[in-house]
């Protein structure tokens, strides 16, 4: 079945008004700066965490954390969690 090209006129117009008219006011709340975590120290409460370079794991409570070496021509990012710490008190869900 072939479309005519008022039809398709039609659909987009009617599309584009329907997107417009979802609109809201929205109040956006200004950008705080990210706070500034070392990749070797890292985030609290993540047992493994990264900044795309070194790849980083805690272990039990107060030990060090263990890293990778870093790649010669790598581009930090900021460092995000993997995975969060979980509370030696309680298991882990499988």
């Amino acid at each position: 079945m072939r479309f005519s090209d008022l039809t398709i006129a039609v659909a987009m117009a009617a599309f584009l008004t329907a997107g417009a008219s979802f609109a809201a006011e929205l109040e956006i709340p200004p950008r705080t700066t990210p706070e500034d975590i070392s990749v070797h120290k890292g985030p609290p409460n993540c047992s493994r965490w990264t900044d795309e370079c070194v790849n980083c794991s805690r272990g039990a409570e107060g030990e060090a954390p263990v890293c990778s070496n870093i790649g010669f021509a790598c581009q930090p990012k900021p460092v995000r969690c993997l995975s969060p710490a979980v509370p030696h008190s309680e298991p882990q869900k499988k």
